[in-house]
Protein backbone atom coordinates (compact mmCIF):
# COMPACT_ATOMS: atom_id res chain seq x y z
CA UNK A 1 0.00 0.00 0.00
CA UNK A 2 1.27 3.26 -0.72
CA UNK A 3 1.98 5.54 2.52
CA UNK A 4 -0.28 8.72 2.86
CA UNK A 5 0.63 12.22 1.34
CA UNK A 6 -0.70 13.40 4.21
CA UNK A 7 -2.04 12.52 7.74
CA UNK A 8 -5.41 14.24 9.21
CA UNK A 9 -4.69 16.06 12.20
CA UNK A 10 -8.38 15.27 13.40
CA UNK A 11 -8.08 11.77 13.30
CA UNK A 12 -4.47 12.07 15.22
CA UNK A 13 -6.49 13.56 18.11
CA UNK A 14 -8.72 10.65 18.24
CA UNK A 15 -6.13 8.58 18.32
CA UNK A 16 -4.57 10.40 21.02
CA UNK A 17 -7.62 10.70 22.85
CA UNK A 18 -8.31 7.39 22.65
CA UNK A 19 -4.80 6.02 24.09
CA UNK A 20 -4.69 8.68 26.70
CA UNK A 21 -8.60 7.88 28.20
CA UNK A 22 -7.96 4.23 27.80
CA UNK A 23 -11.18 3.63 25.95
CA UNK A 24 -13.66 4.55 23.10
CA UNK A 25 -16.16 6.25 24.94
CA UNK A 26 -14.42 8.06 27.16
CA UNK A 27 -11.86 9.07 24.17
CA UNK A 28 -16.07 9.67 22.56
CA UNK A 29 -16.89 11.94 25.79
CA UNK A 30 -13.84 13.94 25.84
CA UNK A 31 -14.27 14.64 21.99
CA UNK A 32 -17.81 14.88 22.13
CA UNK A 33 -18.53 12.71 19.35
CA UNK A 34 -20.43 8.89 19.26
CA UNK A 35 -18.38 5.64 20.20
CA UNK A 36 -19.27 4.89 16.71
CA UNK A 37 -17.74 8.10 14.77
CA UNK A 38 -14.74 7.46 17.05
CA UNK A 39 -14.28 3.81 15.95
CA UNK A 40 -14.85 4.93 12.19
CA UNK A 41 -12.24 7.47 12.47
CA UNK A 42 -9.79 5.17 13.85
CA UNK A 43 -10.42 2.90 10.81
CA UNK A 44 -9.87 6.17 8.46
CA UNK A 45 -6.65 6.38 10.13
CA UNK A 46 -5.49 2.65 10.25
CA UNK A 47 -6.34 2.73 6.60
CA UNK A 48 -4.00 5.61 5.29
CA UNK A 49 -1.06 4.77 7.29
CA UNK A 50 -2.18 0.68 6.50
CA UNK A 51 -1.63 -0.71 9.57
CA UNK A 52 -3.35 -1.72 12.88
CA UNK A 53 -2.84 1.25 15.68
CA UNK A 54 -4.62 -0.31 18.39
CA UNK A 55 -4.33 -3.70 20.06
CA UNK A 56 -8.50 -5.08 20.10
CA UNK A 57 -7.94 -8.72 21.69
CA UNK A 58 -10.83 -10.58 22.65
CA UNK A 59 -13.23 -7.73 22.09
CA UNK A 60 -10.72 -4.99 24.64
CA UNK A 61 -8.56 -2.35 23.69
CA UNK A 62 -5.23 -3.36 25.91
CA UNK A 63 -3.28 -0.31 24.40
CA UNK A 64 -1.74 0.66 20.90
CA UNK A 65 0.47 -1.62 18.25
CA UNK A 66 3.98 -1.28 17.92
CA UNK A 67 3.33 0.90 14.94
CA UNK A 68 0.71 2.71 16.99
CA UNK A 69 3.16 3.63 19.67
CA UNK A 70 5.02 5.40 16.69
CA UNK A 71 2.62 6.97 15.22
CA UNK A 72 1.93 8.50 18.20
CA UNK A 73 4.91 9.91 19.06
CA UNK A 74 4.54 12.01 15.88
CA UNK A 75 0.55 12.51 16.43
CA UNK A 76 1.71 14.64 19.93
CA UNK A 77 4.66 16.50 18.68
CA UNK A 78 1.90 17.87 15.15
CA UNK A 79 -0.78 18.19 17.74
CA UNK A 80 1.62 20.47 20.51
CA UNK A 81 2.94 22.50 17.06
CA UNK A 82 -0.59 22.31 15.47
CA UNK A 83 -2.25 24.43 19.20
CA UNK A 84 0.66 26.05 19.74
CA UNK A 85 0.68 28.17 16.23
CA UNK A 86 -3.47 28.55 17.04
CA UNK A 87 -2.89 29.79 20.49
CA UNK A 88 -0.42 32.65 19.44
CA UNK A 89 -3.03 33.82 16.32
CA UNK A 90 -5.98 33.32 18.22
CA UNK A 91 -4.99 35.61 20.90
CA UNK A 92 -4.30 39.41 20.96
CA UNK A 93 -1.21 40.99 19.90
CA UNK A 94 -0.39 42.41 23.19
CA UNK A 95 0.58 46.11 22.80
CA UNK A 96 1.99 49.15 25.33
CA UNK A 97 4.66 49.11 27.84
CA UNK A 98 6.40 46.33 29.60
CA UNK A 99 8.89 47.36 32.89
CA UNK A 100 11.06 44.47 33.43
CA UNK A 101 13.27 44.51 36.25
CA UNK A 102 15.71 41.89 36.23
CA UNK A 103 19.36 40.64 38.50
CA UNK A 104 22.56 41.79 36.16
CA UNK A 105 23.53 37.95 35.74
CA UNK A 106 20.26 37.42 33.33
CA UNK A 107 21.34 40.24 31.27
CA UNK A 108 24.62 38.16 30.32
CA UNK A 109 23.75 34.61 30.30
CA UNK A 110 19.80 34.85 29.59
CA UNK A 111 18.04 37.99 28.18
CA UNK A 112 19.81 38.05 25.28
CA UNK A 113 18.57 34.44 23.92
CA UNK A 114 15.52 35.48 24.98
CA UNK A 115 14.85 39.44 23.60
CA UNK A 116 14.27 38.30 19.90
CA UNK A 117 11.63 35.54 20.20
CA UNK A 118 9.76 38.38 22.68
CA UNK A 119 10.47 40.95 19.72
CA UNK A 120 8.77 38.86 17.40
CA UNK A 121 5.96 37.93 19.03
CA UNK A 122 5.03 41.34 20.72
CA UNK A 123 6.31 43.83 18.09
CA UNK A 124 4.10 46.40 19.38
CA UNK A 125 5.37 46.28 22.84
CA UNK A 126 8.23 49.12 24.11
CA UNK A 127 10.09 46.85 26.89
CA UNK A 128 12.06 48.56 29.14
CA UNK A 129 15.00 47.18 31.33
CA UNK A 130 15.96 47.87 34.44
CA UNK A 131 19.05 45.62 36.21
CA UNK A 132 19.58 46.07 39.61
CA UNK A 133 19.98 43.70 43.14
CA UNK A 134 16.57 41.53 44.03
CA UNK A 135 16.22 43.79 47.37
CA UNK A 136 15.58 47.11 45.15
CA UNK A 137 13.53 45.11 42.30
CA UNK A 138 10.96 44.31 44.62
CA UNK A 139 10.91 48.01 46.07
CA UNK A 140 10.16 49.03 42.75
CA UNK A 141 7.78 46.42 42.27
CA UNK A 142 5.55 47.76 44.91
CA UNK A 143 6.24 51.66 44.14
CA UNK A 144 4.25 50.47 40.75
CA UNK A 145 7.89 51.55 39.05
CA UNK A 146 7.48 47.83 37.46
CA UNK A 147 5.47 45.77 35.88
CA UNK A 148 7.31 42.75 35.99
CA UNK A 149 9.89 41.72 38.46
CA UNK A 150 12.49 38.44 37.92
CA UNK A 151 14.65 38.16 41.54
CA UNK A 152 16.18 35.81 43.78
CA UNK A 153 15.58 34.41 47.20
CA UNK A 154 16.48 31.98 49.26
CA UNK A 155 14.65 28.71 48.40
CA UNK A 156 12.06 27.30 50.10
CA UNK A 157 8.17 28.46 49.70
CA UNK A 158 7.28 32.03 50.37
CA UNK A 159 3.78 33.34 50.09
CA UNK A 160 4.43 36.17 48.01
CA UNK A 161 3.68 39.75 49.52
CA UNK A 162 -0.30 40.84 49.37
CA UNK A 163 -1.32 42.26 46.49
CA UNK A 164 0.76 40.76 44.14
CA UNK A 165 1.32 37.16 42.05
CA UNK A 166 4.58 34.96 41.98
CA UNK A 167 6.11 32.34 39.68
CA UNK A 168 8.52 29.99 40.32
CA UNK A 169 11.16 29.73 37.86
CA UNK A 170 14.30 27.97 38.70
CA UNK A 171 15.44 26.35 41.82
CA UNK A 172 18.91 25.42 42.37
CA UNK A 173 22.07 24.90 44.66
CA UNK A 174 24.42 27.35 45.56
CA UNK A 175 27.92 26.78 46.01
CA UNK A 176 31.56 28.13 47.39
CA UNK A 177 33.91 28.21 43.99
CA UNK A 178 37.51 29.36 43.93
CA UNK A 179 39.91 29.50 41.00
CA UNK A 180 41.45 26.46 39.39
CA UNK A 181 44.57 25.96 41.23
CA UNK A 182 44.04 28.58 43.93
CA UNK A 183 44.72 27.70 47.56
CA UNK A 184 42.26 30.73 48.86
CA UNK A 185 39.34 28.48 50.59
CA UNK A 186 42.51 27.72 52.90
CA UNK A 187 42.97 30.66 54.13
CA UNK A 188 42.16 32.58 57.23
CA UNK A 189 40.30 34.90 57.15
CA UNK A 190 38.55 33.19 54.24
CA UNK A 191 39.11 35.81 51.54
CA UNK A 192 35.72 36.77 49.44
CA UNK A 193 34.73 37.97 46.22
CA UNK A 194 30.90 39.37 46.31
CA UNK A 195 27.99 41.11 45.08
CA UNK A 196 27.36 44.44 46.58
CA UNK A 197 25.51 44.45 50.20
CA UNK A 198 21.92 43.45 49.15
CA UNK A 199 22.63 40.46 47.16
CA UNK A 200 21.41 37.07 48.33
CA UNK A 201 24.32 35.39 46.99
CA UNK A 202 26.34 37.50 49.55
CA UNK A 203 23.51 37.25 52.50
CA UNK A 204 23.61 33.00 52.47
CA UNK A 205 27.47 32.82 52.21
CA UNK A 206 28.27 35.18 55.02
CA UNK A 207 25.56 33.40 57.17
CA UNK A 208 26.68 30.38 56.41
CA UNK A 209 30.74 30.98 57.47
CA UNK A 210 29.13 32.94 60.54
CA UNK A 211 27.19 29.92 61.85
CA UNK A 212 30.18 27.67 61.22
CA UNK A 213 31.99 30.01 63.03
CA UNK A 214 34.31 30.80 60.33
CA UNK A 215 35.83 34.52 59.79
CA UNK A 216 36.10 35.88 56.73
CA UNK A 217 37.07 39.35 54.59
CA UNK A 218 35.90 41.08 51.78
CA UNK A 219 38.73 41.37 48.97
CA UNK A 220 36.14 42.05 46.03
CA UNK A 221 32.49 43.60 45.86
CA UNK A 222 30.94 44.16 42.63
CA UNK A 223 28.40 44.88 40.29
CA UNK A 224 28.75 42.27 38.15
CA UNK A 225 29.24 38.24 37.46
CA UNK A 226 32.26 39.00 35.15
CA UNK A 227 33.85 40.91 37.93
CA UNK A 228 33.34 38.34 40.68
CA UNK A 229 34.12 35.44 38.43
CA UNK A 230 37.40 37.60 37.47
CA UNK A 231 38.37 38.13 40.85
CA UNK A 232 37.97 34.60 41.58
CA UNK A 233 39.81 32.91 38.42
CA UNK A 234 43.05 35.03 39.34
CA UNK A 235 42.88 33.06 42.97
CA UNK A 236 42.34 36.48 44.75
CA UNK A 237 39.09 34.80 46.92
CA UNK A 238 36.29 32.23 46.66
CA UNK A 239 32.52 33.43 46.08
CA UNK A 240 29.27 31.43 46.98
CA UNK A 241 27.46 31.34 43.11
CA UNK A 242 24.81 29.13 41.92
CA UNK A 243 26.02 26.00 39.47
CA UNK A 244 24.82 27.48 36.49
CA UNK A 245 26.83 30.86 36.60
CA UNK A 246 30.16 28.79 36.90
CA UNK A 247 32.26 29.01 34.00
CA UNK A 248 35.50 27.31 32.94
CA UNK A 249 38.65 28.30 35.56
CA UNK A 250 36.15 28.24 38.54
CA UNK A 251 36.10 25.25 40.41
CA UNK A 252 33.93 24.43 43.35
CA UNK A 253 35.35 24.04 47.30
CA UNK A 254 34.55 20.44 48.24
CA UNK A 255 35.18 20.10 51.89
CA UNK A 256 36.12 22.48 54.48
CA UNK A 257 33.31 25.25 53.89
CA UNK A 258 29.77 25.14 54.96
CA UNK A 259 26.46 24.17 52.84
CA UNK A 260 24.49 26.79 51.44
CA UNK A 261 20.99 27.32 51.02
CA UNK A 262 19.30 26.98 47.18
CA UNK A 263 18.67 29.44 45.62
CA UNK A 264 14.87 30.83 43.41
CA UNK A 265 14.52 32.89 41.17
CA UNK A 266 10.75 33.90 41.05
CA UNK A 267 8.59 36.52 38.76
CA UNK A 268 6.21 38.65 40.67
CA UNK A 269 4.31 40.91 39.25
CA UNK A 270 1.39 43.47 40.81
CA UNK A 271 -2.28 42.31 40.94
CA UNK A 272 -3.76 39.17 40.71
CA UNK A 273 -2.48 38.33 36.60
CA UNK A 274 0.85 39.39 35.27
CA UNK A 275 -0.21 42.00 31.85
CA UNK A 276 -0.48 39.74 28.32
CA UNK A 277 3.39 40.94 27.04
CA UNK A 278 4.52 39.34 30.47
CA UNK A 279 3.02 36.27 30.27
CA UNK A 280 4.55 35.94 26.78
CA UNK A 281 7.79 36.56 27.97
CA UNK A 282 7.42 34.74 31.51
CA UNK A 283 7.08 31.77 28.60
CA UNK A 284 9.73 32.73 26.77
CA UNK A 285 12.19 32.73 30.13
CA UNK A 286 10.50 29.02 31.04
CA UNK A 287 11.72 27.67 27.80
CA UNK A 288 15.33 29.11 27.78
CA UNK A 289 15.75 27.89 31.63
Amino acid sequence: MMPPRQLDLDLLRTLVNIVDSGSFSAAAERLGRTQSAVSLQVKRLEDQVGHALLDRAQGRLSGPTEEGRVLLDYARRLLRLHDEACSVFAAPTPSGQLRVGLPEELMEDLFPAVLPSFAQACPHVALSLRSELSMRLNQALEAGELDLAVVKRMGGDVTPPPGQGELLLRQEALAWYRGEGSEADQQRPLPLAVFQEGCVFRMAGLAALAQAGIAARLCFTGHSVTGIRHAVASGLAVTPLPTSLARPGLVPVSPGLPALPAIALVARWRGPEPLPSARRLLALLQRQL
